[in-house]
């Protein structure tokens, strides 16, 4: 598992844009300040794909594996057939993003075509490159994670805000999941780009 983050603290490192002329492995990686060192994971930053969140902490993985969707949840998710992209900024640090990413995750294993989704990690200034937000899509003000941001797409690739969820599900009692997908639903009914 360390040669395995090793490799992630590598790649973002990379993608951060290591100096020329300098390794990699001479500079440190970002670490959880907060948790005593015994506990401090290197942090996930910049765009990441689901299956490396999953390697990165066993608190996603084994969240990921508790989530039961709601019958019929996901069949709602595959009906959209209007083109959104959905970013989700997380903290690989934070509490909240180890308990609402994975929602997304498993909402998304049966990915819709017409879905695109995009994960940023973020350091605990929540700061993020405008570079690394998905092609169209105007960078936001991140003040929370995890916050789930919704563009649809219209003539042109022209991306416009739908929507977002910002770091727990706006109604009383409700999973992560459903507020998607309830965002994604309102979102794909608006006639208006």
């Amino acid at each position: 598992m360390q040669a395995l983050l090793h490799v992630f603290g590598i790649a973002t490192l990379l993608a951060q844009g290591t100096p020329a002329g300098s390794p990699a492995s001479s500079r440190k990686l970002p670490m959880e300040p907060s948790a005593p060192a015994s506990e401090r994971h290197p942090l996930l930053l910049g765009s990441a794909t689901a299956e490396a969140i999953l390697a990165h902490r066993a608190v996603f993985r084994d969240n990921l594996a508790k989530i039961r969707l709601a019958p019929g949840l996901r069949a709602r998710w595959k009906a959209v057939k209007r083109p959104f992209t959905l970013v989700a900024v997380f903290g690989s640090w934070c509490g909240d993003s180890h308990r609402q990413l994975p929602e997304l995750m498993a909402l998304d294993a049966e990915p819709n075509p017409f879905i695109e989704v995009h994960y940023l990690g973020v350091n605990h200034d929540k700061a993020l490159d405008a570079a690394l937000w998905p092609k169209g899509c105007a960078p936001q003000v991140v003040a929370r994670v995890p916050t789930f941001y919704l563009f649809s797409t219209g003539p042109g690739g022209r991306h416009k805000l739908e929507g977002s969820v910002v770091e727990t599900p706006p109604r009383e009692g409700e999973r992560m999941a459903e507020a998607l997908v309830r965002l994604v639903e309102s979102a794909a009914k608006a006639q208006d780009f």
